[in-house]
Order: C-alpha cells, then structure tokens, then sequence
C-alpha cells in the first residue's frame, strides 16, 4: 500500500507491504541541511501603494536564513531520478498577505498551476520562464478567484506582481524529484531507489555545487550542501 509522507513542502509516497515493512526496506533515503557561512541581516520595504492591505513596510524575503544559517527555500533536485508514476500534487501559489506563498515549490513537468488570492486588491500575477518570456500575466483584482495555467516545460519560473515590486516567488518545473529545504534548511527525501545519484542546489540568491551521493537499500544517505 501507498503512504504518503509530507516533506518540505512536497507530499513524498513511500510503498509499504501490507502486514510489513518489506516494501520500505527496498528503497533508501537522503537527507541533509542546506546552509551559508554568515547569515544576511533582515532587511524591510517601505510600501508605498495598498498600505491598508499590506501594511508599511513588508519583509524582503528573497533570502530566509535561520540563526544556524539554515536556508529555507532552496531546491534539491535527485539528477536521474525521475518522478515516475506517483508525482507532486500540482501546484498552488496564493497572494496572501502581499506575499506570494509559497515563495518557492517544485513541480513535475506539465503540472497545472493553480493561482488564487485572498488579499482585498488588486494583484497581478506575472511569470516568466527561465528564457525571461512571458508565460501568463494574470490580474486578480478581488479575493476569492481561482484561474489555473499549465507549465509545459522544464525550468526556472519567476513569480513577479506587476502591482507590488517586492513580491516574488518561483516554480522549479522538473522532470526529476526534488523537494525544497524548510525554514531550518533542512530536507529529506523518502523511497529512493538504490543507485548512485548527482544532487543539484538551486536557490535565487545564493549558488552551490552538485554532489554525488550513493543510496543503499534500507540506509540513510546524508549530503549538505554549503551556498555562497
């Protein structure tokens, strides 16, 4: 039988014998923590339009660094590892609070995105793919509607408001697993097929290097990866 895991943000399946737990003994995991050397200090935005929606000023968020230096919001994608049968839910970003959130989230290839808001304004949700074309511009001028799109192909898709220059976020479209790391930068990913794999980081301000890590059936594999 299927049970599922929720882990980073993605629901993660794991398959179990029924009366055993045979089935999970076939597969191995990977866990670890994405992390920087000195954590950036806070930094707010003056609002200067909706102030009675979004407030005075609003957290720039682009980089969200526990006090370990822990990074939230980075991508680890397993190179090779395809989705298979049983992929992520499909998308959903909502303008919450003069915030997109989630700010970053994986997708499988050819996932509908679905865009809502809740917020008593005017947004207008624009993205853009990693060949900085225009995917969809969408205005959502009251709370409560709900328009979905297609993402066709892999890559990078940025989130911008046309309405409020702070808000940000991004779609990872991957034909392969991936998962993003919590607010403490760490991840785990479940029901990996032994092998020997190449891990990638990707988040939008920091870089990091790929990594390769062997997976065993029944073990657990940890990799950390460390951004500049």
């Amino acid at each position: 039988m299927a049970r599922a895991v929720f882990v980073g943000g993605l629901i993660i399946w794991t398959w179990v014998v029924a009366g055993g737990t045979e089935g999970a003994q076939l597969t191995g995991r990977i866990t670890g923590r994405v992390s920087v050397t000195t954590p950036p200090i806070a930094e707010m935005v003056s609002v200067t339009t909706d102030q009675g929606v979004c407030g005075q000023e609003v957290e720039e968020r682009s980089a969200v660094v526990d006090r370990e230096g822990g990074v939230a919001n980075a991508v680890i994608i397993v190179k090779g590892l395809p989705w298979g049968d049983v992929a992520p839910p499909d998308p959903v970003i909502n303008n919450s609070g003069c915030y997109f959130v989630p700010r970053v989230q994986v997708a499988k290839t050819r996932a509908e995105l679905e865009v809502r808001s809740e917020d008593d304004t005017l947004h207008t949700t624009h993205a853009y793919d990693d060949r900085q074309r225009t995917l969809f511009n969408l205005a959502i001028p009251i709370p409560g509607i709900s328009i979905k799109r297609p993402l066709r192909r892999p890559g990078v898709v940025r989130i911008e408001c046309d309405s409020h220059g702070w808000m940000r976020g991004w779609i990872y479209v991957s034909d392969e697993v991936g998962t993003v790391t919590a607010t403490d930068g760490l991840f785990e990913l479940l029901a990996v097929p032994p092998g020997t794999y190449e891990m990638t980081v990707w988040h939008e301000n920091y870089v990091g290097s790929v990594q390769q890590v062997t997976v065993t059936t029944g073990g657990t594999t940890e990799v950390n990866f460390r951004l500049e």
